[in-house]
């Protein structure tokens, strides 16, 4: 499947799947194989000062987290599960004007490994970071660990 396609079916998983996601205002949502972005308005994510509220920088990284892995593991056999283990959340500056949210992958080689323990064990941990980036300074940095695993009912 091209990335194109991946972009257009995951959004409709996380509209119909992840309600908040309808209010989050996208614009855009980027994935080139690897990293993914998604482009939010800051019309629909400020607080009472007009600058991103906290709250929605936190969820639209533990999101972009999340789907980034999730993306990374659909062209598996066996179907997984990801969640969050644990994140940390920087707020350097306030963001002023609509905002991108990327995610920084680890490395091939480490994605390689956190892929082959999850085939060989059924779960395993990836760490990550998801930036916002205005003016050429980070903003807002997240550092998050998920854990994938095989796919059962929660409920």
């Amino acid at each position: 499947m091209d990335t194109h396609a991946q972009i257009e079916q995951f959004q409709q998983l996380i509209h119909q799947q992840i309600p908040l996601t309808n209010h989050m205002g996208f614009v855009g949502i980027d994935y080139d194989g690897r990293d993914l972005a998604f482009e939010l308005a800051l019309e629909a994510n400020h607080n009472d000062k007009g600058t991103a509220f906290a709250g929605a920088l936190s969820a639209g990284a533990n999101l972009c987290g999340w789907g980034a892995i999730t993306l990374l593991l659909q062209g598996e056999d066996q179907p997984y599960d990801v969640v969050i283990r644990d994140s940390r959340l920087e707020y350097m500056l306030p963001v002023t004007r609509d905002f991108r949210l990327q995610t920084r992958m680890p490395e091939p080689e480490q994605i390689a490994a956190f892929v082959e323990r999850l085939r060989e064990r059924g779960k395993a941990r990836c760490d990550l970071q998801v930036e916002v980036i205005e003016a050429g300074q980070c903003c807002f940095r997240f550092s998050g660990s998920y854990v994938a695993l095989r796919k059962k009912d929660w409920r």
